[in-house]
Parts: C-alpha cells; structure tokens; sequence
C-alpha cells in the first residue's frame, strides 16, 4: 500500500494530477475541503471525522485487529494517546485545527518520507512517489556515509539515497502547518529501567505473545523463519505455544561447525511443524558480484544492507506465497534485543558494581580481551553529546583523542579506512562535525539503550525493504523483536538480565520459558555464517578484483583506485576487514545500477 499526504493550503492542480498518474485515489480531504490523502488502495482506509474540524485516518493491516473508538476524539492529548496504540502496528494520520500530523512506527518499518514539490511538502511512506515527483540527483553524502560501519544510526537516520528526500527521524512525526512550514515532533521515550528480573520476563513474555499472535490472528497459514538459532525458534515456539498452523523455511551453511541445520531439524520434529529447506546461503549469497541492479525499488533504496541474503530473500518469497501464507514471521532484531551489546556495562556497572566486576571479569576471560578498557567503559560517565564532540574532534585532527575504553560507549570509535579518498574523509568528518554542533537527544537514557533502540530502526528498515522490493507476493513481512511493546520490556528490564554463564541470551529463555524445548538456550558455541561469507569471497575474489578496475565509486573520488581493487582481493584477515569489501561491493553496484538507469531510476 502506497500513500501520499498534502498540507491544509492550496495546491496546483498539477501536483494532485501527478499523484492521481500515478495510481493514487483521494481517499479524504481536510476538513476545509482541501486534499489531505491519496492511495493506490483507499478501501483500505478507516477515515473518522470525529468534529472539532478535525480527520483521522488508520490504514488496516492484514491479521491486525484494531479498534478505533466513534465517539468524538479531536481531542489533542487523546489523539496522541490514540496514536500510541495505532502505530505498534501501523501509520497514524490526524488533521486538526489546519495541521497535518504523520506518525509511523519506532522500528520504522513504517516509515515517513517527506519532500517539497513545488513549494508544497508531500510526506509518503514511500521513495517511489517522491522520486517520481522529484526526479532527484543521487545524495553523495549519504552513499559516502554507507561506506562506513560504525556510524551512529540515529544521526544519519534523516538521510536517504536522494537529494531533497529526507526520512522522518527513529521516534518523531511529522506535522505541517497551513503555511506549509513542516517540523517533527519527538514522541519516543526510553522507559528507564524499572523492572526487576521477574516482572521483566513476564513483560517480554506478554509483548511477544501479542505482538505474534495479533499479527496471524486473521491468516489462515503464517510463517516463519526457522535457522536454528536461538531468534527465529524462539518465534516459532510462540507460535506453537499459541496453537498457530505454520510453515518454517531455512537456509544452511556450509560450515561443519554450524550446527544450526541439525537444530532446526530437531525443533520441526519436536513441533511436528513443516520446514522447508534452501541451498545454502553461500551457493546463493550475491555479497561480492557487481550484476547490475535492474529493480527500480531496489535502486530506489540505496544500497542495501542485506544484499547477501538479497537471492535467498527472491527465492524465499515467492515459496512463501505458493504455500499460502500472507504473514511471515522473521527474527531481525533478536540480537540487538537480548544479546550484550557494548554499552550494556555500563548499565550494569551503574545497577550494582559489585555484580557487575564479576560479569566484566567473567565476560573478560570467556572473549580473551585486555580487561582495562572494559573497566573503563563501564565506569564511564561521559554524555553522549560529549562522545559526540570528542569524536569529530579527533576525526579532525584535534587533540581529542580516541581510546579503546570507548568501544564500550555510545557507538564504537569512528575508523575512516586507508582505501577511502580525501574528498570521503572530509564528508565524513564534516558530517560528524555537523551533527556534534548540534546533537539530538539520545533515544536512550544509558550506551545500552540508545544501541538497542537504534538497532531496532535499522532492523525494521530491512523489513520495511523487504516489502517494498517484494510487493507483488503480498506479503506482510513480521519482525515481533522489532514490536515498540517488545523493545520497552526489553528496555525496563535490569542490565544484568542479559548476562548468564548457563544460557545464551537469558531474558528471551526465561520469556519463552517451557514453550521451548529443555536446554534449547543453554550455552554452546555461537553459529554464525563466517565461513559461508568466506567461500564466496575466496570464489569471487578474482573477478571482484578485475570488475573494480573500472569503479565508479573511484570516478565520484570516493575510494582510492589503486587501493581499492588491493583490498577488494585481499583484505584484512579479520571479519571487519571483509565486511567492509561486502559494503564497498553493495555501494559499486547500486552505483552501477543508477548509471545504467540513466542518472536516476
């Protein structure tokens, strides 16, 4: 579903004319009269006109079951508290007293794009409609910015790969007023931790609970991912648990230390649920080929950060479909949700530092890793605008130094690679200068909540991609980690709830609790699909090397030449170091890809 929304004011007939070209209905009008909202599918609208001059519209989502009240509601403060509810699920639109307000959700699978066309702010829930009304230039700052790994999320997360085309920021809306003027409002704020350990377990327990089985109340058949490790099981266990018929698809590796394949078998048959099972990942991955893109939706995202997995997801949809399920489930957000993400030390250091030398010393000698940064980190009481300010300074050359205590802080220390070219540098470090002038208000309260929260924006971008380029299987794709319910538990929950030396991820094993099969999260080795990211490297290096002599990252001055197809062939021998060929390769062929289009797509 596509919509576009417009201001209480006049507009040119031209600018209705292209959104009606474009296969968009007006669904409703301001309560002037004037045109508010427009969508290819207005039957799938709920507009109520509660008086007070004001308009409420609600897309209905499949498998959601949401009740609007019918009395009057122009009441401000009740619309908020309204919206509250309505947008755990779905966009939220209100126009009152000749302002328009668009609210989506915290992870931003539903997401608010916004762009002034002819004088006139539009705000959508799409690129497509914007680029179409914009025809913009590609924003070199934000494909430089996609070169780099540990930026901050939240910072940037305004920025799209257009010109002119911005992002409504992770826990604003977006109001404009009848002179056009448009501003965001924050409505998202990190709880605090005020939970003890049990009262936190039955809270993750009951989010999940709802967020899973709202979603597939009105299917017939869901689905859901099923790898074997501990995310994408736990969701299956829920829906098992809540008596839900499900199909469970997978993809493998090709390491003989994963023991993922035999886990998920184990659980299927344990579940007396169908699994499906898909070649593995690394026959299939697409991490180092430069094919041109050819999906214009593709392009329009930019490049895309599970281009990996971008092939399996294309052979995954359209068996989801053919099976008949309409709601997929996936596990996107799990880690970032119930795994020890860095800034949790300081947490738990500032919960009770008796307890939390012991986690730090345990932590310390399981990871082999020097104990005095982590001490340091977690003892740390350095703002974040602060961190911000020491960053930029030291990426200007200042006498501001990074430290390695400062892995354990807001975001990790910023590393501008030797293969990326002075003009790069300087955007880089221009725009961190830019964003610590003037830094936002963290989403969290503490390093640990602020990294959670972002990562769970960035993990419903993905869904909200996967949707957008696989919009012809009719498929609602469903994060529950991602649920503005789950991620609060999460965060109310005590630091130390993460930590245990008998289970992996112990809050989300206490949450399923006996839904799960006896000893599923006890501790073990950590599967991942390192070797699989290997293989095709070591298949593809060859020809990667070749295609990079000729780069067009290297002809907007991005990356050094002769540097680049060097480490493209043969980087560092640490993960990091292939991970940053992965994005330089995602970059190159998105880059790729708008040229052949002809600038833009």
């Amino acid at each position: 579903m596509e919509f576009a929304v417009l201001p209480d004011r006049e507009v040119q007939r031209d600018l209705t004319d292209a959104l009606l070209a474009l296969g968009l209905t007006a669904v409703s009008t301001h309560p002037s009269g004037r045109p508010w909202l427009f969508s290819d599918a207005p039957d799938r609208w709920r507009v109520l006109t509660p008086g007070r001059g004001a308009r409420v519209a609600v897309p209905e989502e499949r498998g959601i079951g949401m009740q609007l009240p019918n009395e009057s509601i122009a009441d401000p403060q009740y619309l908020d508290q309204l919206a509250g509810t309505i947008t755990i699920h779905t966009f939220f639109l209100t126009t009152i007293d000749k302002v328009s307000r668009v609210r989506g959700t915290i992870s931003t699978d539903r997401q608010i794009f916004w762009g002034v066309v002819d004088g006139v702010p539009v705000a959508t829930n799409t690129l497509k409609i914007l680029h179409h009304l914009l025809n913009p230039s590609i924003d070199e700052i934000a494909l430089t910015l996609s070169l780099i790994s540990s930026l901050p999320i939240q910072p940037f997360a305004r920025r799209t790969p257009w010109e002119g085309i911005h992002a409504v920021g992770v826990g604003h809306l977006l109001t404009f007023d009848t002179a056009g003027r448009v501003r965001e409002e924050r409505w998202w704020w990190d709880p605090g931790r005020d939970l003890d350990c049990s009262q936190a377990t039955l809270a993750v327990r009951s989010a999940l609970c709802s967020s899973v089985g709202e979603a597939s109340i009105e299917s017939a058949l869901v689905s859901s991912d099923l790898s074997g490790g501990l995310d994408s099981t736990s969701i299956c266990f829920i829906l098992h648990d809540l008596g839900h018929d499900f199909t469970t698809y997978r993809t493998s590796s090709l390491s003989a230390s994963n023991d993922e394949t035999e886990r998920a078998r184990l659980v299927a048959r344990e579940l007396d649920i169908p699994l499906r099972e898909f070649a593995p990942l690394a026959e299939s991955s697409s991490a180092f080929d430069l094919d041109i893109e050819t999906n214009s939706r593709a392009l329009l995202e930019g490049p895309l950060v599970w281009a990996a997995s971008r092939r399996y997801v294309e052979a995954l949809a359209p068996t989801i479909a053919r099976d008949g399920s309409h709601v997929h489930f996936t596990g996107l957000g799990g880690d970032e949700l119930f795994d020890l993400v860095p800034g949790l030390f300081r947490s738990v250091w500032r919960e009770n530092r008796i307890r939390a030398l012991a986690l730090i010393r345990h932590f310390q000698l399981s990871q082999r890793i020097d104990p005095r940064p982590l001490l340091k980190g977690a003892a740390s009481k350095e703002h974040y605008a602060n961190y911000l300010l020491r960053v930029a300074r030291a990426l200007d050359g200042g006498d501001s130094d990074l430290r390695p205590a400062d892995a354990y802080s807001w975001f990790p220390p910023i590393v501008l690679p030797t293969w990326l070219s002075q003009k790069a540098r300087t955007i880089i470090v221009e725009e961190i200068k830019k964003v610590a002038e003037d830094p936002p208000s963290p989403l969290g309260k503490d390093p640990a909540a602020q990294q959670t929260t972002e990562s769970i924006a960035f993990q419903g971008k993905i869904l909200r991609q996967f949707g957008e380029l696989f919009h012809n299987f009719d498929i609602d794709w469903r994060g529950p980690f991602t649920d503005v319910r789950v991620l609060r538990a999460v965060l109310r929950a005590p630091a130390t709830a993460r930590f245990s030396t008998i289970n992996d991820k112990p809050l989300l094993a206490a949450a399923i609790g006996n839904a799960a099969l006896p000893d599923f999260y006890a501790k073990r080795g950590r599967s991942d699909f390192t070797s699989d990211i290997y293989a095709e490297h070591r298949r593809r290096r060859g020809a990667l090397a070749e295609e990079f002599e000729s780069c067009l990252l290297a002809e907007h001055d991005l990356v050094e030449r002769p540097t680049i197809v060097s480490v493209v062939y043969e980087p560092s021998s640490n993960d990091v170091g292939l991970l940053d060929v992965e994005r330089i390769a995602t970059a190159e062929r998105w880059l790729r890809g708008v040229h052949a289009m002809g600038r833009t797509p």
